[in-house]
C-alpha cells in the first residue's frame, strides 16, 4: 500500500518537474492526477494496479479537459511590449552613433541613452539627428531630419 502511494507521489513531483522542462501545459494535469492517485492510495489502501491506473487516467484527463483553460489565461503572460515600443518611438528624435547604411546591419542610434540597431533607405552620417518613422523587430527604421 504505501510503497504505491510512495511510487506515484514520486512520479506526480517528477512530471510537474517536466513541465518545466517541456512547456505545453499538458504535462502538470498528469502530474496532479499523479499526486491524488498517491493521496487515494493512501487515504483507502487501494492495492490493485488496474484501479490505480483507472484512478490516475480519470483524474488526469478530468483535471486536463476542466482546468487546462482556467490554468492558462492565470499563468499567460501579458506582452504588450510590442505596442507600446511601435507608439512610443514613432515620430522621436534620436542621434546616429554608427554611420547608417540602407539594408546593413551596422547602423545604430542613440534615443534615451539606450543604443538601437537602425536601418534606412538613406545614407546617414554619424551625429546626425534623425526621425524615427517605424520598426522592424528590434530595429529602429529612422530617416534624417530635413
Amino acid at each position: 500500500m504505501e510503497n504505491s502511494s510512495i511510487i506515484w507521489f514520486i512520479a506526480g513531483i517528477f512530471l510537474l518537474i517536466a513541465e518545466l522542462i517541456m512547456p505545453g501545459f499538458v504535462i502538470f494535469f498528469f502530474g496532479i492526477g499523479a499526486l491524488i492517485t498517491s493521496l487515494l492510495i493512501y487515504m483507502f489502501d487501494l492495492n490493485s494496479i488496474f484501479i490505480q491506473m483507472i484512478i490516475f487516467m480519470v483524474v488526469s484527463i478530468l483535471c486536463l479537459v476542466l482546468l487546462r483553460r482556467i490554468f492558462t489565461k492565470l499563468f499567460q503572460g501579458k506582452v504588450s511590449g510590442d505596442k507600446v515600443l511601435k507608439d512610443d518611438f514613432i515620430g522621436r528624435k534620436a542621434i546616429v552613433i554608427n554611420e547608417i547604411k540602407p539594408n546593413s546591419l551596422k547602423g545604430k542610434v542613440e534615443i534615451n541613452g539606450t543604443n538601437w540597431e537602425a536601418d534606412s533607405e538613406f545614407y546617414i552620417e554619424k551625429e546626425t539627428v534623425v526621425e524615427i518613422t517605424g520598426r522592424k523587430d528590434l530595429t529602429l527604421i529612422v530617416k534624417p531630419i530635413d
